[in-house]
């Protein structure tokens, strides 16, 4: 490990025989280490991906200093990464073209009509906030001075609200 620093350093000045013994010394370290973080399946395209990071930030190692917690540093940071980016993609919007539309358009009356049927098992003022927060599209802050109440009292209701609406869809 020793010698993982002399050949960083070297890289570090433009050596690139250096540069190819570094990387060809860290492999197995980085295949051993990525073990802890990804499945077999995917070990070879993280190790990939660290090695190009180790390549895109070569100059941010500090001459004197251990390899072997950089690296390890730099591992962390790309399981994190890999885990943000197949969270971001997993919860990705729909577009317009996917999202459900309802077959038959509703005319104003209709539509009033339907709402007012969903909201039916609510008291007024669950149905109220409801309708404020979800139809309107208001914020809690809004729908709180609309009601004249606290904007605890708003999510309150709310949640109440739809927990009464799932229990009724359960039920049904």
């Amino acid at each position: 490990m020793n010698d993982w620093q002399v050949l960083l350093e070297r890289a570090q000045q433009g050596d690139k025989q250096a540069y190819s013994a570094f990387l060809s010394a860290i492999l197995p370290f980085l295949r051993m280490r990525a073990r802890r973080y990804v499945p077999a399946q995917h070990l070879d395209d993280f190790v990939q991906e660290t090695l190009l990071t180790v390549h895109r930030i070569l100059h941010t190692y500090q001459v004197g200093l251990p390899v072997e917690p950089w690296l390890s540093g730099i591992l962390r940071h790309k399981y994190f990464e890999s885990r943000r980016q197949l969270a971001a993609n997993e919860h990705q919007s729909l577009s317009d073209e996917d999202s459900w539309q309802p077959s038959v358009p509703l005319d104003e009356d209709e539509q009033y009509q339907a709402v007012s049927h969903l909201l039916a098992p609510l008291n007024a003022a669950q149905a109220q906030v409801l309708y404020a927060t979800k139809v309107e599209e208001l914020s809690i802050d809004e729908t709180a001075n609309l009601m004249q109440r606290s904007s605890s009292w708003v999510k309150v209701n709310v949640f109440r609200a739809i927990q009464l609406l799932r229990s009724e869809l359960n039920e049904k």
